[in-house]
């Protein structure tokens, strides 16, 4: 079997693409409610700025709209691939499963899908148990759901476990390299 780099590198690319913009979506949507409330927010890659103190029950909307913001993007991907089929579908999918996916080994490895209170935040604003875990279960129950749509559209044969192991090893370490270069470029700038 001979290795087709150029179609490594599109499909590398367009799953981290695909992350990317998945993520940046997720800090959009942190930025909505306050922008409909007239406060100033800046959407970063990796992180939202809020430039003005908020109140308490803003900041339960805030982190809702994050969760929003990564449910409708994966959402909307996923009914695209169930619909559409182009030459790099299952990276696009993967790219966009990739945070609920990293929400759901998280939630499996500490007990808390998102680090500090965002997901707790997000709980109370759907009138959810602040320490339960709702939203935990929202994102695995997405990745559960991309994996099973994933298999049946595409059928993959079992020697694909390697190139995914890689795959969320790589994934692991692009997340965190993303949000530390993210934090150095715009902290100082917003904070």
């Amino acid at each position: 079997m001979r290795l087709d780099f150029k179609k490594e590198l599109n499909v590398w690319g367009l799953y981290f693409l695909t992350i990317f913009i998945s993520i940046y979506f997720h800090e959009l949507g942190h930025c909505i409610p306050v922008w409909v409330k007239g406060i100033r927010a800046i959407p970063t890659p990796a992180k939202e700025y809020i430039l003005e103190t908020i109140p308490a029950d803003l900041q339960q909307k805030v982190s809702l709209g994050g969760i929003i913001g990564t449910v409708l993007i994966t959402l909307v991907v996923m009914v695209l691939f169930l619909v559409k089929k182009f030459k790099y579908s299952s990276a696009v999918l993967a790219g966009v499963l990739a945070m609920p996916g990293m929400y759901t080994f998280r939630f499996f490895l500490v007990g808390r899908g998102h680090d500090a209170s965002e997901f707790q935040e997000a709980q109370a604003a759907l009138g959810a148990a602040y320490e339960g875990h709702l939203i935990d279960c929202l994102f695995l129950a997405l990745f559960l759901a991309g994996i099973a749509l994933w298999i049946f559209k595409s059928q993959p044969k079992l020697r694909i476990t390697g190139r995914l192991a890689i795959g969320f090893v790589l994934t692991v370490i692009f997340v965190i390299i993303h949000q530390v270069v993210n934090n150095a470029i715009f902290d100082p700038v917003f904070l």
